[in-house]
């Protein structure tokens, strides 16, 4: 499917008209309709304002179909380990992911480092075993089983299990940071 077929699919899905498009871009309607039937051609500051007022990007826009579904056989899962946690990346043979899937298990009275870590995106936390206590700056969020934290990765951050039982956790983090 060419990119322009792909852009009027998109915008059908989202129950948008041509017109919408055009008052968001400020494009004419007739320019949009020429891109989409793949008549015109657009530079490349054209198509992400397109793109924008869509909600999506040009590396979306042109990824390839056949790589939106992946599944993972467990033999595949990278697993690091020290001596008092352990880290599964599930989707690390995955190429151009977007999120960092990870199975996080701290050990008794341990933590992910001295250190607090910060960087570029977002982060998704969920507790399916024990009480894992996030550290972001100076404020403490303790979860326990069935729990979640979202926040934003620029903000110091660090993992503590305080406690005498190992705590597993499902975390997602975007983009990837290993």
């Amino acid at each position: 499917m060419s990119y322009g077929a792909k852009l009027r699919e998109m915008r059908k899905k989202l129950g948008m008209t041509l017109e919408d498009i055009s008052q968001k871009t400020g494009f004419t309607k007739s320019f949009i309709s020429q891109i989409e039937n793949g008549k015109n051609s657009p530079s490349i500051s054209s198509l992400k304002k397109i793109c924008y007022a869509l909600g999506t990007t040009i590396s979306e826009l042109f990824e390839d179909e056949r790589n939106i579904v992946h599944t993972f056989d467990k033999k595949d899962y990278k697993v690091l380990k020290n001596k008092t946690m352990s880290i599964t990346f599930f989707a690390n043979k995955m190429v151009n992911r977007k999120m960092e899937p990870l199975l996080i298990e701290i050990d008794p009275y341990s933590e992910t480092g001295t250190d607090f870590y910060r960087h570029t995106g977002e982060e998704f936390g969920y507790v399916f075993e024990g009480t894992l206590t996030v550290v972001i700056g100076n404020e403490e969020h303790v979860l326990s089983e069935g729990d979640a934290i979202y926040f934003s990765s620029n903000l110091p951050h660090k993992l503590k299990n305080k406690t005498d039982h190992m705590t597993r956790a499902f975390w997602v983090g975007t983009p990837p940071s290993f």
